[in-house]
């Protein structure tokens, strides 16, 4: 079995990688706030779709038609 050691981060590829993931400090702090701000958006966005499938259910019709 191979085992994949990274030097430079995966992302900025200036600095040495520091976590498991690939990620020089910096860059691991960055990502880890996109994905929060994508998960955010992820739930606003399926909130949205439910609020859509409550609102056709009160009026007798199907959100999928």
């Amino acid at each position: 079995m191979a085992i994949w050691v990274i030097e430079e981060c995966i992302r900025c590829g200036g600095a040495p990688a520091v976590d498991g993931a690939g990620y020089c400090g910096s860059c691991h702090w960055a990502v880890r706030a996109e994905v929060e701000e994508g998960c955010s958006r992820l739930s606003a966005y399926l909130r949205g779709w439910a609020g859509f499938t409550d609102w056709c259910r009160v009026r007798g019709q199907s959100p999928f038609a």
